[in-house]
C-alpha cells in the first residue's frame, strides 16, 4: 500500500525526524525515509490475512493494499484416496478376528497340546472304529456298518392303532385275508362288523393246516393260530390279557381265517386294535 509521508521541508536530517505508519516507524536522513528498528519485528501482524478459495488450479497470492493473502487449494478429486489390497481380501488371514486371535493366544498359552494326553481314539469291546461327537440327552452309541457313533433314540411312545379288512362274504363260507399290521405288535381286540369266526395265523402254512379245524375245538399250542374270537353280531372282543402277535417271515402281514355266521351274504368287517412292537 501507498504511503503519505509528511512534509520534510526543514525538517532534521541526522534521524531524529520520524513518521509512524502501519505499525512501522520511518526516519528523515535528509534524502529518504528508512525503517526504523528491525524492519519486519516492527510490523502490526494484525493487518495480514488469509484468504482460502475453492479447489480449484493451486495458487498463492497477496493483495498489498489489504494486505490479504489468497489461497486456492489444488483439486484432488482425482486422486486416489483409498486403497483395497485384493491379495490380501483373498487370503484366509482376512476374515480373521481378534477374538479368533485371543482365543489363539489362550490356547499357545497352554503349552504343547501334543503332550498334553489328550484322548484321540476309543476303544469299546475290542473297537476302535468309533467316531463319537458331543453326546447329548437321550444318545446311545450304535453301529453304522463302519462305525460306532453317538444318536439321538426315540423319546415319545408308540401309540395304539388299527388295522381294518372288509370282504364279502356268503353265509357260513370262510374268506382267507391278509390284514396289512407291523411285524410284531400287541393285539388289544377284535372287532366284528357282523357275526363271524375269526381266527389270526402267524403265517399261511398254519393256516391251511388248521383249515379243517372245528369250531368247537381249540387250537394246538405251537400251530401258528395268534389270536382267535367268535362272536354273535357286530360286536369288540377284548383279549385279554394283550396277545403279542408276529409274521413268522417278519414281514408287515397278519393272516386271518374269516367265517360269516350272519345268517346272510355281508360285508364283513374285521378290525384290530394294536400296539406295534417291531419296526
Amino acid at each position: 500500500m501507498a504511503i503519505n509521508f509528511p512534509s520534510t521541508a526543514g525538517q532534521a536530517t541526522d534521524g531524529s525526524y520520524t513518521y509512524t505508519v502501519a505499525g512501522i516507524t520511518y526516519a528523515w536522513d535528509g534524502t529518504s525515509w528508512e525503517a526504523a528498528g528491525a524492519g519486519a519485528s516492527a510490523t502490526d501482524r494484525t493487518l495480514f490475512s488469509v484468504t482460502q478459495n475453492a479447489v480449484g488450479t493451486a495458487a498463492l497470492s497477496y493483495n498489498s493494499n489489504s494486505g490479504v493473502f489468497s489461497y486456492t487449494p489444488p483439486d484432488l478429486s482425482s486422486y486416489l484416496t483409498t486403497e483395497t489390497d485384493p491379495v490380501f481380501t483373498a487370503s484366509a488371514a482376512n476374515n480373521i478376528t481378534s477374538t479368533q486371535v485371543t482365543n489363539w493366544d489362550t490356547a499357545y498359552g497352554w503349552g504343547n497340546h501334543a503332550s498334553a494326553g489328550y484322548l484321540t481314539t476309543l476303544t469299546l469291546n475290542g473297537l476302535s472304529n468309533v467316531s463319537a461327537s458331543s453326546a447329548s440327552t437321550n444318545q446311545v452309541l450304535t453301529y453304522n456298518g463302519s462305525l460306532w457313533i453317538n444318536q439321538s433314540i426315540p423319546v415319545t411312545l408308540a401309540s395304539r392303532t388299527t388295522a381294518l379288512v372288509t370282504q364279502s362274504i356268503a353265509n357260513g363260507a370262510v374268506a382267507n385275508l391278509s390284514i396289512t399290521t407291523p411285524k410284531t405288535y400287541v393285539l388289544y381286540s377284535i372287532e366284528t362288523s357282523h357275526a363271524a369266526w375269526v381266527t389270526l395265523y402267524s403265517d399261511t402254512t398254519s393256516r391251511t393246516n388248521d383249515a379243517s379245524r372245528a369250531e368247537t375245538t381249540d387250537p394246538t399250542p405251537g400251530s401258528g393260530v395268534l389270536a382267535e374270537v367268535i362272536t354273535t353280531g357286530s360286536a369288540t372282543q377284548l383279549i385279554t390279557p394283550g396277545s403279542i402277535c408276529f409274521n413268522s417271515a417278519a414281514t408287515g402281514i397278519t393272516y386271518a381265517k374269516v367265517v360269516n355266521k350272519s345268517g346272510s351274504t355281508a360285508n364283513v368287517s374285521v378290525t384290530l386294535t394294536y400296539l406295534q412292537l417291531e419296526a
